[in-house]
């Protein structure tokens, strides 16, 4: 019976180390974290805000893959903060992500420049929303 307790007292320590169980984040460092994913995420936004009809389309997408691994990030720190309100940011990066997408094949953006322009403004006006929520400073 001894031996059965010390297993499973090692199973449980073993399966807690497997699964990085570790402290929920204080509300305080989740916002913290939550904004800096914000932050970094506008300076990438600001980037593709930038563009002109002239703007190579390589250097769009460019920028939008930086944009989308900085969303991952303001997601990921979103989980810690429940307060995080991400319905009309969601909604303002797909619509971002279904602009960049639209870009015709040539090698500048021409007409696309607009649509792009325009949902840039969309995420911009969604990030201030959100950081209002959240009281990021």
């Amino acid at each position: 019976m001894h031996k059965l307790l010390n297993n499973m007292v090692v199973l449980i320590v073993a399966v807690l180390i497997v699964t990085g169980c570790t402290a929920p984040q204080s509300v305080p460092d989740a916002q913290a974290s939550f904004c800096a994913a914000l932050a970094t995420f506008e300076t990438s936004v600001a980037k593709l805000g930038t563009i002109t009809v002239d703007t190579p389309k390589g250097d769009v997408q460019s920028i939008q893959k930086e944009i989308d691994k900085a969303w991952e990030g303001v997601k990921t720190a979103a989980q810690a903060l429940p307060e995080a309100k991400m319905d009309s940011l969601k909604t303002a990066v797909e619509d971002l992500q279904a602009a960049v997408k639209a870009i015709p094949s040539s090698d500048t953006l021409g007409e696309a420049e607009a649509s792009i322009t325009t949902a840039v403004q969309g995420v911009e006006t969604a990030i201030q929303e959100t950081k209002t929520t959240v009281s990021c400073k």
